[in-house]
């Protein structure tokens, strides 16, 4: 019953999407527990309601396709606090290029590493490659270099609800109180979502993360197929 009348109406999974997030956000706003971070709460509640009324994720998916659809366009609007904080962003070109490149290959190499260490299967090491870009560019580099592009979206979505729940305050155990350096980590680390969490910490870490995003991006694109060669 319930599952028909889901499908009956083609926005029934954007209404659903946009609902629990926002009662996730009201739950933080009361509570701001670190581990209530709304992309967290709304995602588990969306995986059991899709489990218990047996909803299948295609289903869900093609109702959400103008969230999908929207999503990357917003990332414009990243463009305004960078503009903001462009003085910053020349004060220390060099740290910031450096700290993200050197982020972005001790990541991939990592997972080469360990991966082969404990016998991870090739197929699967090649999909977590490219975990800490954003999914449009995960999905096709990972076409691209022999993955599995349905695994690369898991690890993606894994990496960035991780970093953006427990990123800020692995920082603040390791006692990282720059700015940049925050904005630097989480943007490269955790794409869009430890983006979202660099803004509720700050404008110049929110800015510094949305930089950090994009040369990370640009860069497990360009090094994910080289790396691939070790295998």
């Amino acid at each position: 019953m319930l599952n028909e009348l889901f499908q009956a109406n083609p926005i029934s999974g954007m209404l659903l999407t946009i609902g629990c997030y926002w009662v996730g956000q009201m739950i933080y706003d009361k509570t701001k527990w670190t581990i209530l971070q709304p992309i967290l709460t709304s995602s588990v509640v969306i995986i059991f309601f899709l489990i218990y009324a047996e909803i299948p994720y295609d289903i869900y998916y093609k109702q959400n396709v103008v969230l999908i659809y929207i999503l990357p366009l917003t990332a414009v609007v990243l463009a305004v606090p960078l503009y903001r904080n462009l003085s910053v962003l020349r004060k220390h070109m060099l740290p910031i290029l450096a700290g993200i490149t050197s982020g972005t290959i001790v990541t991939m190499m990592a997972i080469v590493v360990i991966g082969r260490l404990i016998g991870t299967d090739k197929n699967i090491l090649i999909s977590m490659l490219p975990k800490s870009a954003t999914n449009p560019i995960a999905i096709e580099v990972s076409a691209i270099i022999g993955g599995i592009p349905s695994l690369t979206v898991s690890f993606v979505v894994v990496t960035g609800i991780f970093g953006g729940v427990f990123g800020p305050e692995l920082l603040k155990l390791m006692r990282v109180k720059n700015e940049v350096a925050k904005g630097i980590a989480l943007g490269s680390m955790s794409h869009a979502v430890g983006t979202a969490r660099a803004f509720k910490e700050g404008e110049v870490e929110g800015s510094m993360s949305s930089l950090a995003m994009a040369i990370a991006g640009t860069l497990t694109a360009v090094l994910s197929p080289i790396i691939a060669l070790l295998f």
